[in-house]
């Protein structure tokens, strides 16, 4: 296990982390100026972590930022290690990880990068979550599924309205369209990620 202090509380992750999750080992989050800046909107309430992957975004939500966090992981190895650290953070009561992708319909994708071959199970999010209100902040990075994550949500976004960071992998047009069409727009802020995949903000018309 791998731990660090940051701002008075020691974070705990599991396993050993490479590539860009490597930072970890460093001291750091990975994507923490990312982190740093949702953090400084100043929002509470309920946080979905759409594309958990191992959950280093998630933690830090539930230790920094929010009430209560909702994940999304479909590939089960990535669930995995998501929950072991959640765990290890003593986060259980926080947050949780819902063993599905999100697209605008219930369905099966393939998802190569988990492995030749894999299909990922999804929902639509207006069916796992139709009653669910107070979530004030979504970040979306399903590798260029995220038009099909907000056209399955229409009915959640237009009932909790939050702000949404989003990727864009792939044409930006696409994104705003989906947007758009459930009555939300791109700011045309940019948040601080990867530069092949900006995170860009959608807030409501």
């Amino acid at each position: 296990m791998t731990s660090f202090i940051y701002e008075g509380k020691e974070v705990r992750w599991v396993g050993t982390y490479t590539g860009s999750f490597a930072v970890i080992h460093q001291g750091r989050f990975y994507e923490q100026p990312f982190l740093e800046e949702v953090r400084a909107l100043g929002l509470r309430g309920t946080y979905l972590d759409i594309g958990t992957n191992v959950g280093t975004h998630a933690v830090y939500f539930g230790l920094f930022c929010a009430d209560r966090v909702i994940g999304f992981e479909p590939v089960p190895r990535f669930r995995a290690r998501a929950l072991q650290n959640i765990e290890a953070n003593q986060l259980e009561g926080t947050v949780e990880v819902m063993p599905f992708g999100l697209a605008e319909a219930s369905t099966s994708i393939p998802f190569d990068a988990a492995g030749p071959g894999t299909m990922l199970e999804c929902r639509k999010l207006d069916d796992l979550l139709p009653d669910l209100t107070g979530v004030t902040f979504v970040k979306m990075d399903i590798e260029g599924n995220e038009p099909r994550a907000l056209l399955g949500g229409r009915e959640f976004f237009q009932r909790n309205r939050p702000v949404i960071a989003a990727e864009v992998l792939g044409s930006i047009d696409t994104l705003r369209d989906a947007a758009e069409s459930i009555g939300y727009r791109l700011t045309g802020k940019v948040y601080p990620s990867a530069p092949e995949s900006p995170m860009v903000e959608l807030v409501p018309r």
